[in-house]
């Protein structure tokens, strides 16, 4: 539905939203289709013929008790959500009667609220005008879930003081980490709102979210620009109505980086500098201006090359409390990351050994920010020590909602259950079991009120705002955790399934299964026995490539795997952790290989041997995605068609990630350790030259395949067809138990330029024979120009034609830059000769070509081998030709446009750009 800002907005003007701007509301039967943009706020009319005539009956009308903002947005919000579930006007009106659902503020503590039923309304009654908001939006859920009206008496108060989330929303619209579009907030439009922000804080407030970070802690000085800061006070006034305070990232560097242009510039970032402290105090006056409720900083400093004080020969805690100095007078914050490192090999510890020292240091509004665990976000890691190492200091947890090491958007992993053993972990340090995390970041263990959860959140513009239907699902959850860290995950998932889906008896059951199994199966076919850090370590995070952290993240030989952390990490805990970590026999099963290597027959406390463990976890998990698969097709009419189709194409896709990672982690460990497994039996298939092709003639596709069967195997290989225009050949070999052999299949694909998924046909169980991506890159004799773009010494695909950043513009032979170059890259030799290199810049670089008469198509290849690759755009005479998407580390596209060289042919000025601030890359130009 349409709403204006003006009619959410302005005051009193609820009653008219509820008359004129109700939802188009089905008749009982069938679900409608929805897209998923209401996530949870889902006020569909009340199903149940009996509930429906009693709620009817018990509401009819809004009283606000009060003219504050928002309880404005409370009452609006009652309007709008009773209007819908009883499919009539519930006008918020000035006269007390039967039937009238009061809110407003009472004598309770700040943010907290109740709910009572009296003889002839319902009264909702907040501490503050925070806790009426969130009363409000409690009372609606209980609605939502068709619970009773008899008896109706809630009381509730939030745990933690500090309830944040942190967007890594950028400038340029993109989102470090983000899976689900570009950014909700348009920088550039603002002091322009649009509709969405007020759906956004509706949203996050009506799961009790009071404050957020919404831009990347990799921050950009130009958001403490003053021609934006206008901008960013217009979005905070929607924000406020709201009961939510705005933050902003801020880079430790921006006193050089925003005066570099003036006549007296800041040259330095030391805190101590009278300079750089009288800059930072302008700044946050001009900000308090515009933003009376401004909540304050986060910093990310020293930390992966963002500036901090430690270029000064200063400490965390100084550079700290000098923001956080300058903000008390207004009642801000300061909070700073923990997040440091220096180096792989001692992560674990470094920074712990960098704050613990600091402890006592941080003055009272200044709160250290502190990963889960001691590595990366990891599905499963040891506690950070720094919980129990840090009892004088603020803290606040920080949980990653957006998964980026968890599937992002393509693979189910429900993350409460995981926040649940997080924040449940008794530190021991003090009396008894000590304080747990959870005791720690709601104050209760330490007395402390500038404490609490902050979680990075997974947000975006896409319709369904996270970038599949259930990835809401954590940040539902990360929400209700903060609120109350004592719900359980069963409580939690339950109440989301009910409010996003409806009550549906047989659907609440087969999803809450899936959800609570899906962390621990997402965990068993990735990460074994706590290893963590499987994937390509630049980039996405997201495909599996154990060889890259070998020797990073785990030291894999023939005899054993796993991290030796021994010597120092253990010793981070209190007495009791260190002693169960420090041996591997009293060391959980499920962090073994993190805290230790260990040989590949050590028996785990289930009686397996590592080895068989790392087998058997694998292919369970693989079953239990397929098994998850054919629980929701069981669904099928009980939920709208649309979310039901979105759903099961998000189970397809984890299928296949499942078992690309199966096969990965599978082959990788029996190829270290040759030991066979007591149970599954499989073929292991590799591919020599990483799955490149040319297209329209024979190629000879090498292919090693290692017999992990008990006994000796004979192998049938071919290549399945992608479909009548490949001509593909079969090649059979004996193979040994526990022995290789290298062949070749005969494959010839069309000319057409194309990524594909291949298969390997074998006739038996065959690790990473499905979904493998080859480029197709067509024969360069076929083609009108073949161009391998890149470095000026690396390999050239045969037949092409080498450009690298010195090949200019020639017109005998017909290309080259035009100006200025770009810059090469190359990600070395495990790439083939076409994906290890090619061309890039952050500016629009010029590429001319000569194009021979009629029409040709122009097919160019993006992608990079290392990090994630931002769109690229091909323009020629200003318009866009061509443009590809934002393409995770790893992952290559052709991107193809038609060229018209007329009766004699001509040249054509290909300009090559990205979106702002952001790298394109090129690595093959053809044209056929």
């Amino acid at each position: 539905m349409t709403i204006t800002r003006r009619t959410l907005l302005a005051g009193g003007a609820a009653g008219a939203l509820a008359a004129g701007l109700l939802p188009n509301l089905p008749a009982f039967g069938a679900p409608a289709d929805e897209d998923g943009y209401d996530l949870w706020l889902r006020y569909r009319l009340v199903a149940n013929p009996d509930d429906l005539a009693r709620y009817r009956t018990a509401f009819t009308h809004i009283v606000v008790s009060g003219n504050h903002a928002v309880l404005r947005s409370a009452g609006a919000e009652l309007s709008r959500g009773l209007s819908a579930l009883l499919g009539r006007s519930v006008p918020v009106t000035n006269q007390l009667g039967k039937g009238a659902v009061v809110v407003g503020v009472g004598d309770l503590a700040a943010e907290s609220f109740t709910i009572k039923r009296r003889a002839d309304r319902v009264e909702i009654t907040g501490g503050d005008e925070r806790g009426a908001l969130y009363g409000a939006f409690r009372f609606l859920q209980h609605l939502q879930r068709h619970r009773p009206l008899s008896g109706l008496d809630i009381a509730d108060r939030p745990a933690s003081p500090l309830r944040m989330l942190n967007h890594w929303d950028n400038l340029n619209g993109s989102i470090e980490r983000g899976y689900a579009g570009k950014s909700i907030f348009a920088w550039d439009e603002l002091p322009g709102l649009r509709e969405r922000y007020v759906d956004y804080a509706r949203t996050i407030a009506s799961v009790g979210v009071n404050n957020t970070v919404v831009n990347n802690v990799n921050a950009s000085a130009d958001f403490l620009r003053s021609e934006r800061l206008t901008g960013l006070a217009a979005l905070a006034g929607v924000l406020r109505q709201w009961g939510l305070r705005l933050w902003l990232s801020a880079n430790y560097a921006a006193p050089i980086t925003l005066t570099a242009d003036r006549p007296s510039p800041v040259t330095v970032a030391d805190p101590f500098d009278p300079g750089v402290q009288k800059w930072w105090q302008d700044k946050i006056d001009e900000i308090y201006r515009l933003i009376p409720d401004f909540g304050g900083f986060l910093v990310k400093a020293n930390s992966e090359g963002q500036p901090g004080p430690l270029d000064y020969g200063r400490t965390h805690a100084d550079g700290a409390n000098m923001l956080a100095d300058r903000l008390a007078p207004y009642g801000g914050r300061l909070v700073w990351r923990s997040f440091v490192h220096g180096g792989f090999s001692d992560w674990a510890q470094y920074e712990y050994n960098v704050f613990h020292p600091l402890d006592g240091q941080f003055h009272e509004n200044a709160v250290v920010q502190t990963k889960n665990g001691p590595i990366d976000f990891q599905v499963r890691e040891p506690v950070n020590p720094l919980f129990g190492g840090l009892p004088r200091t603020n803290q606040l947890v920080e949980l990653e909602i957006t998964q980026e090491y968890t599937g992002h958007s393509t693979q189910l992993c429900y993350l409460v259950p995981e926040w649940k053993t997080i924040l449940g972990f008794p530190t021991y340090q003090g009396p008894g079991t000590g304080p747990t995390v959870a005791d720690i970041v709601t104050g209760t263990a330490y007395q402390q009120h500038n404490v609490g959860m902050a979680g990075v959140v997974n947000l975006g513009d896409d319709r369904n705002w996270t970038g599949y239907q259930l990835g809401a699902a954590n940040t539902h959850g990360f929400a209700r955790l903060a609120w109350n860290p004592r719900l359980s995950a069963d409580e939690i998932v339950t109440e989301w399934i009910e409010l996003t889906f409806g009550l549906d008896q047989q659907v609440g059951s087969v999803l809450k299964a899936i959800m609570l199994q899906s962390w621990e199966t997402y965990e068993s076919y990735t990460s074994p026995l706590g290893m963590g850090y499987l994937t390509y370590p630049l980039g996405a995070h997201f495909r599996p490539d154990p060889n890259s952290t070998h020797n990073l993240s785990h030291y894999t030989t023939s005899e054993g795997t796993g991290f030796d952390r021994t010597a120092v990490f253990p010793q981070l805990y209190a007495d009791h952790w260190r002693d169960v970590y420090a041996s591997p026999d009293n060391c959980p099963d499920e962090l073994l290989l993190f805290m230790h290597w260990v040989p590949y027959t050590h028996r785990l406390k289930s009686g397996k041997t590592v080895i068989q463990h790392i087998y058997d976890s694998h292919f369970a998990g693989y079953e239990r995605v397929l098994e998850f698969r054919r629980a929701w097709g069981r669904l099928a009419g009980r939920v709208d068609q649309a979310r039901y189709a979105d759903i099961a194409a998000t189970f397809d896709a984890h299928v296949v990630e499942a078992e690309r990672w199966r096969d990965t982690i599978v082959s990788y460990f029996y190829g270290f350790s040759r030991i066979l497994s007591t149970g599954a039996e499989w073929l292991q298939v590799e591919y020599p030259n990483r799955g490149l092709l040319i297209g329209g003639r024979a190629n000879d596709l090498p292919l090693d395949i290692t017999n992990a069967f008990r006994t000796s195997q004979t192998v049938a290989t071919s290549v399945r067809p992608v479909d009548s225009s490949w001509k593909v050949g079969t090649t059979s070999v004996a193979i040994g138990s526990g022995a290789s052999a290298s062949i070749t299949v005969p494959v010839t694909p069309p000319l057409v330029t194309e990524l594909v998924d291949l298969a390997i046909d074998t006739g038996q169980t065959a690790l990473g024979a499905a979904h493998q991506t080859f480029v197709v890159t067509p024969d360069a004799a076929q083609c009108h120009l073949a161009l391998d773009i890149g470095t000026a010494d690396s390999p050239l695909v045969p037949g092409y034609s080498r450009v690298s950043p010195s090949t200019t513009w020639d017109a005998t032979r017909g290309y080259g830059w035009v100006g200025t170059a770009p810059q090469p890259r190359d990600r070395g030799s495990s790439w083939d000769a076409l994906r290890r290199d090619f061309v890039g810049d952050y500016p629009a670089r010029t590429f001319r070509i000569t194009l021979p008469p009629g029409t040709v198509r122009l097919s160019a290849l993006v992608g990079d081998g290392g990090p994630d690759c931002p769109p690229t755009i091909i323009a020629e005479a200003g318009k866009i030709l061509a443009t590809s998407s934002d393409l995770p580390g790893g992952v290559f596209t052709w991107i193809h446009a038609d060229l018209d060289g007329g009766p004699t042919g001509r040249t054509a000025d290909l300009v090559l750009d990205s979106e702002p601030d952001r790298f394109w890359h090129l690595g093959a130009l053809v044209l056929t």
